[in-house]
């Protein structure tokens, strides 16, 4: 734990840390376990340069050459440093392509908004909320909430403070 950079924070209840030191420890915890297979959602959120680099480097490392990783990651970059297969879900079927994931795209550039994160040809279109009953005003609040602070458990500090939230039919 202390060579993964949790010195001075081994005493420390795990709901005072960020979410990326949470990350970052859950992936410590399977390295101590030697874990033989390793199921990733979003790694590198939460994490900053420096971290993700930790993590790249570890799953590319010699403790990782006989483990299997299965990532699910919007970060492009990630998945391109560390992908050695990718797995895509095309028409109710698994398929599997040996390479990172700028060579999936290469092979299939309709791919391309996965990697680039832009749109595709699926759009998704949510309806118009309907009418509250009662509520006959587009612009009057339905809620107000006035000067409210949030402080995660274990933290001293608040995350939010004197914050002030209307909602009326218009900001749905």
């Amino acid at each position: 734990l202390v060579e993964s950079g949790f010195e001075g924070r081994l005493n420390d209840p795990i709901t005072s840390f960020s979410g990326g030191q949470r990350m970052k420890l859950a992936l410590t915890v399977a390295m101590l376990r030697k874990a033989d297979i390793l199921l990733m959602d979003e790694p590198t959120n939460h994490l900053d340069v420096l971290n993700v680099q930790w993590v790249v480097d570890y799953l590319m490392g010699d403790p990782c050459k006989n483990v299997t990783s299965l990532i699910v990651s919007h970060d492009t970059k990630f998945l391109d440093n560390v992908a050695t297969h990718i797995i895509h879900f095309d028409t109710l079927k698994l398929n599997n392509y040996k390479g990172n994931l700028s060579k999936f795209v290469e092979r299939f550039p309709e791919a391309k908004a996965y990697y680039d994160l832009t749109a595709s040809k699926l759009a998704f279109k949510f309806p118009k909320p309907g009418p509250l009953d009662g509520v006959k005003s587009k612009g009057r609040p339905i809620m107000s909430m006035t000067d409210v602070s949030f402080t995660y458990p274990g933290c001293e500090k608040p995350q939010l403070e004197h914050i002030n939230v209307r909602v009326s039919m218009a900001s749905r």
